[in-house]
């Protein structure tokens, strides 16, 4: 069975798949893709079923979040491709030896399969959609402080596709879709059963057991300059208000990014700003499987929101509590995931340079791997020793205290590691 790369992409990104037809007239859009499946056909018969079931379980899970899309699309496309052009077989031919297969294959793919970045599956070329040939189903990853550097410096990094692997948390994610997928197919009558749970038992890539988490988070000193760089950037210059209110925010509060952020079902606006009759302020979030929740809002981090939303009226008289919460600079509405992505890099960026200019290497240094979520982490870690756990747990949006527990908790293991210290040889 050859490894090389010879598939299309097949499904677009969510905002223009939710918008496309369904059944074969997609594929009237994309060209490539039309082509593609044809071409597969003429040897797997099935693989047009395959398609439009593929199609009909993306759509019901469309209509979720985008990102429950997104990681279901990533999975099923994988497979559909893998099948067709490895296999030789169509997904409900794949019998479980074939289906142990493709988890190897997946947890260590091919160099041909791997992309040297994320790209779009398609691009518009005279007003096609036509396939991108850079895209690959697996991409190769670069440490973010490595992309930085290389920015500063101008120069080109090589990505190494040798030898990759997926972690144990994306080989997880791999078996719960797949196996939901041929749940679904069970539904629909299209296959005869769902093989995943067996194989998944006996995987030798889901390793079981607790180990102690590594939590990704600024140090104090970080965080005491990432939060001074940008207070000091917003004194001196109004268009970095949104920054501090932004970074101040998804810290104090441990949001998700997304929790900010404007999605198709949920724009967060300034009347998701409340206050109880006891005067206490309250933040309404959407969060992870659309659930709605409540966060308490510091009383430190009321005069950041004053701060900001002084700043917003001053802007436009229309200012009001159904504007939006984040709001570009032009244009209308609010933020995506991706632009509050960048404002908080350009605090991080801020603080960096701040360090490293007075003597701070190291610290400085490890900033360059900081991402957006580790603001939530940073609030988390600081606030644990101090505040319930059921109160921590209902503010992060756990479905139970034992996952905040899990996380952030780390007591347990320091006493363990405190009393082993005294052992004999």
């Amino acid at each position: 069975m050859s490894k090389a790369f010879k598939a299309c992409p097949l499904f677009d990104a969510h905002k223009a798949f939710v918008r496309l037809p369904m059944g074969k007239a997609m594929l009237e859009c994309y060209p490539d893709a039309k082509q593609f499946l044809l071409n597969v056909c003429q040897t797997i018969p099935d693989a047009l079923d395959d398609f439009l079931h593929t199609q009909s379980f993306l759509k019901s899970y469309s209509r979720k979040s985008e990102a429950t899309f997104r990681g279901y699309r990533n999975e099923v496309e994988r497979l559909l491709l893998w099948a067709w052009t490895v296999a030789g077989k169509s997904a409900i031919q794949l019998k479980r030896p074939d289906l142990e297969g493709y988890f190897d294959f997946v947890h260590n793919p091919p160099t041909p399969w791997i992309g040297t970045s994320v790209q779009d599956r398609f691009k518009i070329i005279g007003g096609e959609s036509r396939q991108n040939e850079l895209w690959r189903p697996f991409a190769g990853k670069i440490a973010k402080e490595n992309r930085k550097q290389a920015i500063v410096e101008g120069t080109d990094i090589e990505v190494l596709r040798d030898g990759h692997t997926l972690s144990h948390e994306a080989m997880k994610i791999c078996y719960s879709a797949v196996s939901c997928y041929y749940d679904y197919l069970t539904d629909e009558g299209y296959a005869f059963g769902n093989p995943i749970p067996a194989i998944r038992k006996q995987s030798p890539y889901l390793i079981k057991g607790t180990t102690q988490k590594n939590i990704k988070r600024l140090s104090d000193l970080q965080w005491d300059y990432v939060l001074e760089c940008a207070q000091s950037a917003a004194d001196g210059d109004p268009l970095h208000e949104r920054t501090l209110f932004v970074t101040a925010t998804l810290k104090s509060l441990y949001l998700r990014v997304s929790e900010l952020s404007d999605r198709s079902n949920w724009q967060p606006t300034w009347k998701h700003y409340w206050r109880d009759s006891d005067g206490n302020h309250w933040l309404k979030v959407l969060g992870k499987g659309n659930k709605m929740r409540d966060v308490s809002v510091p009383s430190a981090l009321l005069p950041f929101i004053e701060r900001y939303r002084l700043y917003r009226a001053s802007l436009s008289p229309s200012f009001g509590i159904n504007s939006a919460l984040v709001a570009k600079n032009r244009g209308t509405g609010g933020m995506t995931s991706r632009q509050l992505r960048r404002i908080v890099q350009d605090a991080f960026d801020l603080a960096y340079d701040k360090m490293l200019s007075e003597g701070f290497g190291g610290e400085a240094s490890a900033l360059r791997e900081a991402t957006t979520h580790w603001l939530r982490h940073t609030g988390a870690s600081q606030d644990i020793a101090t505040r319930p756990l059921k109160h921590m747990a209902d503010d992060l949006g756990h479905a139970s205290m034992g996952t905040t527990d899990q996380v952030y908790i780390q007591s347990d293991m320091k006493e363990r590691a405190r009393s082993g210290k005294t052992r004999e040889v």
